[in-house]
Formats: C-alpha cells, sequence, structure tokens
C-alpha cells in the first residue's frame, strides 16, 4: 500500500463530499445524530492536512510542514478523543452506558487539551518524515513529566475512544466500534513505524461507514 499527497487529497474529497451527503440525511433524524453525519467531513478536512504535509516535505518547506502537521494533530489528538465518546453519549438511552461514555468525553477533552497544548506550545519537539511511503510523526518531550499513568498513553487514548464505541445500545455504533478495532490491531503490526497516520487513514476510510449508518436510520425513520 502506497501513501502520497494524492492519496490524501483524494480521500479527503470523497469523505468531505460523502459527509456531506449524510449531513443532508441527518436532517431527517434527530439532532443527536448530527455530530456523527459530521464525522467524515472531519477525517476529510485532516487528510487534506496530511496531504499538505506531503507537499511541505516534497518542496522543503519546513514551516508548511509544521503547521499542517499541527492541523493534522487537532483532530489526532484533540479531537477525536472526546467527539467519538460525545457522539455515542448522545444518542445512547442507557443511564449507566451514557454515564461511562460522558465520563470517556470529558477525560478526552482534558486529555487532548492537556496533551495538543503542548504540541502547539513547544512545536520544535515534532519531527516529521517520510518512511517506506508513509509519514512518521514524533514528539519528544526533552524531560521526564512528574505524571506517571498506570497504563500507556496509547492504551488510555484506546480505551476513551473504543469503550463508547463497543459498548453502546446502538448496533450500528459496535459494528463501528469493531472495525475501528480491526483497524488499530492492523496498523500497529503492518504500520507500527508510522502508527499515527496510517491508523488515521484507515478510520477515515472506515468513516464511510457511517454515511451508510446515518442513510440508513434516516431510510428507516422516512419509512415509518
Amino acid at each position: 500500500m502506497c501513501f502520497s499527497a494524492t492519496v490524501s487529497f483524494s480521500s479527503a474529497a470523497v469523505l468531505v463530499s460523502t459527509g456531506m451527503y449524510a449531513v443532508r440525511q441527518a436532517r431527517h433524524l434527530p439532532r443527536l445524530y448530527w455530530m456523527w453525519a459530521l464525522i467524515p467531513i472531519f477525517f476529510g478536512l485532516q487528510q487534506a492536512f496530511e496531504g499538505l504535509v506531503w507537499q511541505g516535505l516534497i518542496a522543503g518547506n519546513s514551516d508548511e510542514v509544521m503547521s499542517c502537521a499541527l492541523g493534522f494533530h487537532f483532530f489526532s489528538h484533540f479531537l477525536w478523543l472526546w467527539w467519538f465518546p460525545l457522539c455515542s453519549y448522545m444518542v445512547e438511552p442507557g443511564k449507566i452506558r451514557k454515564r461511562i461514555f460522558g465520563i470517556c468525553a470529558i477525560s478526552g477533552a482534558f486529555a487532548g487539551t492537556l496533551v495538543y497544548s503542548e504540541m502547539l506550545f513547544h512545536s520544535e519537539w515534532m519531527s516529521v518524515a517520510v518512511r517506506e511511503n508513509s509519514i512518521l510523526y514524533k514528539f519528544s518531550v526533552p524531560f521526564n513529566g512528574p505524571i506517571h499513568l498506570p497504563i500507556t498513553p496509547a492504551t488510555l487514548y484506546g480505551l476513551i475512544v473504543l469503550v463508547p464505541l463497543l459498548f453502546s445500545s446502538h448496533k450500528l455504533i459496535r459494528i463501528f466500534g469493531g472495525l475501528v478495532v480491526v483497524s488499530v490491531v492492523l496498523a500497529s503490526v503492518a504500520y507500527s513505524y508510522a502508527y499515527v497516520s496510517v491508523w488515521c487513514f484507515f478510520v477515515a476510510i472506515l468513516s464511510l461507514y457511517l454515511v451508510y449508518m446515518i442513510h440508513h436510520l434516516a431510510t428507516v425513520r422516512e419509512s415509518t
């Protein structure tokens, strides 16, 4: 599998256009589902940022690379940490699950704000390079912080994002969660050297499933 600026921009075009269709379909649903419809559009914007990163790397423009990499990480290290849990929270009817999903959303917002603010204020700690046709992002903190977590940041990220998807009361959302788990395994096994970039690409493509989900729910609602 080859990744490039062309792949990123092409996927961005597909995701934004199909996401706009999902938004139009979501008008037939309760507003609680509108956040789901926006996900493909957001992934399209994220892929567009990565396409610009590719162009900056090819041109040797370090300023463009860094600013666009921060745009890419706005989604990967901030937005997705609380958007997915909040989406699940909004449509969850079960009180206990809703409370858990709410905790995940709040935790994701806190963690995302903490991590992304460090990226914004210390962009010099970030490096961006190409390895085996994929973009490798590294963010190296030059000192050891006083906070020591009992689990790795990647595991914490996975729990915050995946628990609301996998344990939702809605079957279609659980299916999406299962697809995301498959993408996690595939990206970590086959592309561990550039996990962040590749996993975000996989999930971006999988977000097309959400277009189907919104279309299906809208069709069912109109027929009843």
